[in-house]
């Protein structure tokens, strides 16, 4: 729950520089379900974040940049799960693009997407050892990680009087030089060797994917992974094991592992005329080395989180979705007209047609609703009270749209909002009150009293709709 309860403090905090006014979160109900499996090195962490966070940017219609996005979801796992990770789960979990890799500058968040193929020539397979991992406690030793680089760091600094802000900014002869003057301990000096070296490996897998050479992007996996186990130390012994296996079978170009480490997966580059045997080895070799099982997941790259309409998978739940967002949004928006906040109300109010058009069903000659399809089969999926419901949620919305107009005093807008009201069949007499009065305001005396009468036709004593036509009497003595 710290990676929920994160995600909706962050967000808020984004929320309130955004829209400079106060969260709110909205009520809601939610399912969690995905086929990330927890604690292997696969960022399931940053995947449940980022989700909430972009289910609340749905919810609210905040969006953010995807730069403020990543820092926000980083916080939320760096604060409230206790991790001290990067930047990078986060960034792809937000920025992935269909068949591409990235190459991520964490400093800046600048990316450039390469295609990795889309498995014609090349397949991914990830390959689960089983061995779990956690990366939030006390004594975590991917924490000890992250300090060594700080301790690299601030030895290379020391050594060279320089004033470099990560091991992103030190050479490889520079590590090597504070080692050799016993600024740095040798284990301090293999771990900030494992990090400089990766980097330049990165810069020359971007090359790689460029240039289609999956053979030499299989050696920098390899090189990778024997950094990571001998210099870095965060591999054991099912990944070394798992990474070996797999670097002997034919039609594999490279492997190493992923994630943090300590357990977890590897991912393997492989030919896919071979991908089935490749698995089936790594299988067998694991189950007779360890005794228990590996599990396999063929992948490709593919876009970062988004929405998908519930329609897509339950046809029969894409009314009630409809429904619900609106109701989010009028609430959303009465909130705002309540602090005095009219554009951000109206933003709310003006999204409600969108949420729910698609399930009116158009009707001709005679009036009511103007948007919608004839044959609609969404709208003909409704029971009688949803129905009931969307129509009044068009109606109300543009009733309301009308009040924010006529805060604005932008007259002709109001009109256009209560008629949108009115054309739908609403009998509610604040849309009659209410262009009444926009008519009055633009000089359109007669309308504006036609519609008084509608209002004082239910009630004769409003004493609102006397006092404008008070108002209408005075102008047109005037104009007399």
């Amino acid at each position: 729950m710290s990676y929920v309860k994160g995600a909706i403090a962050k967000f808020a905090v984004g929320y309130e520089q955004e829209a400079n006014t106060p969260f709110v979160c909205p009520a809601f109900s939610a399912v969690v379900d995905g086929s990330i499996p927890r604690n292997i090195g696969l960022s399931s962490s940053a995947s449940l974040i980022v989700s909430v966070v972009t289910f609340l940017e749905e919810l609210t219609s905040c969006r953010f940049k995807p730069e403020k996005k990543v820092a926000l979801c980083k916080a939320a796992e760096n604060e409230f799960a206790g991790v001290p990770c990067g930047i990078m789960d986060h960034l792809i979990s937000v920025m992935g693009k269909q068949g591409t890799a990235l190459m991520v500058d964490c400093r800046s968040l600048e990316t450039i997407a390469v295609p990795t193929g889309g498995g014609a020539q090349a397949k991914f397979l990830v390959t689960n050892s089983t061995v779990k991992h956690t990366l939030s406690e006390g004594g975590c030793p991917y924490k000890a990680r992250v300090a060594s680089c700080q301790e690299a760091v601030t030895a290379v600094n020391r050594h060279t009087g320089a004033a470099k802000a990560a091991l992103r900014d030190v050479a490889l002869s520079e590590v090597e030089a504070a080692f050799a003057a016993g600024a740095m301990s040798d284990e301090t000096r293999r771990r900030a060797r494992h990090v400089v070296s990766e980097n330049l490996r990165c810069q020359r897998a971007l090359t790689a994917f460029k240039d289609r050479d999956f053979a030499g992007l299989g050696k920098l996996m390899h090189e990778s992974h024997q950094s990571l186990k001998d210099d870095y130390q965060v591999s054991c012994a099912e990944l070394d094991a798992l990474t070996d296996m797999a670097m002997e079978q034919e039609g594999v170009w490279g492997s190493r592992m992923t994630g943090a480490g300590f357990g977890g997966c590897i991912v393997t580059l492989v030919a896919p005329d071979k991908l089935e045997a490749v698995q089936a080895a790594l299988s067998e070799g694991f189950r007779s080395k360890f005794g228990k099982e590996c599990t396999h997941i063929v992948s490709d790259a593919c876009a970062g989180a988004r929405r998908v309409d519930m329609a897509l998978y339950f046809p029969d739940q894409h009314g009630h979705e409809c429904i619900v967002q609106a109701n989010i949004l009028k609430g959303l928006g009465n909130e705002l007209f309540k602090h005095g906040d009219l554009s951000g109300a109206l933003q709310k109010y003006n999204r409600i047609p969108l949420a729910i058009k698609g399930l009116l069903k158009k009707e001709g000659g005679g009036g009511g609703m103007m948007m919608g399809m004839p044959n609609n089969k969404d709208e003909a999926a409704l029971t009688e009270g949803e129905r009931s419901e969307v129509k009044s949620l068009w109606q109300t919305c543009h009733i309301n749209r009308a009040m924010c107009y006529i805060k604005l005093e932008k007259w002709d807008k109001g009109i256009e909002a209560c008629t949108e009201a009115i054309t739908a069949g609403s009998e509610d007499v604040k849309a009659y009150f209410r262009r009444g009065k926009c008519y009055r305001h633009v000089g359109e005396l007669d309308k504006a009293r036609a519609d008084f009468d509608v209002v004082l036709a239910k009630d004769a004593n409003d004493a609102n709709v006397r006092k404008e036509l008070a108002e209408i009497a005075k102008r047109q003595k005037v104009q007399v």
